[in-house]
């Protein structure tokens, strides 16, 4: 543990001296990350955050659950509840699947384990940002967005099937979440509070990623990563044009879908095949936006990035299957 310290101390001091030695450039990073927040992020996650907050302290849950438990039981070996997870992540995006997990262990309805199993199939970007920002807004195809929005789901589900299993260790009773009773407007208080903190933390989160990914490329420290990346891209005969794109869309899957929208001379096919890959990974900025709210159900960190890992593997598989068979691009 003391290594892992001096380890991140060191590194938080470079990334202090970084921004000390040339404020104006990475004062504009952070500007530029709290406007993306700003104006993509705030306006669809805070109504999400607010509303589905109500919904749990109202109990409204319990309806969804009785009539998703044979599903999710049967699928995933989680408890009825765990749909209206689902439901509200691909509504909204990441990362509401997180939060909503969290707040079901905190009130007792799920265990550390049921939420780790959640987790693998709720972990999801929304329909907003797939197919609105990136599709018609980076890549100028909707059908590019529906491709990436379908490959993400089903790779979504596929992941969870996978973990179906996971430390899972008897048949499950559904639980009920019996609301304390609160009036009105201590609910709707309570409701914003704890949405404001929760948007904050993902604004905060964005800014700070945004900075460091170009505190990482103006120090060359990704230059390694990217002609690994693109050294691998030219022995399958591919253009290695799209690698910082790949790259930095593992740190913040906004800037890599960005910045591969920018490539000109990459086809749509191989970008959209990447930012499924990019966005069903999520992007480190998301991971800790996530793991955020999941420490509290005491989640454990390698299995959380392995279940990132392999949704995103599932979901570029079928985003590849799709093009070869239907060839809708």
């Amino acid at each position: 543990m003391k290594k892992i310290n001096i380890f991140l101390s060191i590194l938080i001091i470079f990334i202090i001296a970084l921004f000390i030695f040339n404020p104006q450039v990475y004062s504009l990073s952070v500007l530029k990350g709290i406007l993306l927040w700003a104006t993509a992020l705030l306006p669809t996650l805070f109504p999400f955050f607010f509303l589905t907050k109500i919904l749990t302290e109202l109990g409204a849950v319990n309806i969804l659950a009785n009539y998703l438990s044979r599903i999710t039981k049967k699928l995933f070996n989680v408890g009825g509840i765990a749909g209206y997870v689902y439901i509200m992540s691909i509504i909204s995006g990441y990362p509401v699947g997180a939060k909503l997990t969290a707040e079901l262990y905190e009130h007792n309805l799920i265990s550390k384990e049921e939420a780790a199993r959640i987790v693998t199939f709720t972990s999801t970007s929304g329909p907003l940002f797939i197919i609105g920002t990136v599709g018609i807004g980076m890549f100028l195809s909707r059908t590019a967005g529906i491709i990436i929005l379908c490959s993400h789901f089903l790779g979504a589900i596929i992941n969870g099937l996978i973990y179906r299993n996971y430390k899972y260790k008897k048949a499950l009773a559904d639980s009920k979440f019996e609301p304390v009773q609160k009036n009105l407007n201590t609910i709707l208080s309570e409701s914003i509070y704890n949405s404001i903190i929760s948007i904050l933390i993902v604004g905060g989160y964005v800014a700070i990623f945004y900075m460091l990914i170009d505190m990482l490329n103006n120090s060359n420290l990704l230059l390694p990563f990217k002609n690994i990346s693109a050294y691998l891209l030219n022995i399958f005969k591919k253009s290695p044009a799209f690698s910082e794109g790949l790259v930095n869309g593992i740190i913040e899957i906004t800037r890599g879908c960005y910045d591969l929208s920018s490539l000109k001379a990459v086809s749509l096919s191989l970008c959209t095949i990447t930012a499924t890959f990019i966005i069903s990974w999520g992007g480190l900025s998301i991971h800790m936006q996530a793991l955020t709210f999941l420490c509290k159900c005491k989640i454990n960190i390698g299995f959380y990035f392995l279940q990132k890992l392999t949704h995103a593997i599932c979901s570029t598989i079928i985003c590849i299957l799709i093009l070869i068979f239907f060839k809708p691009l």
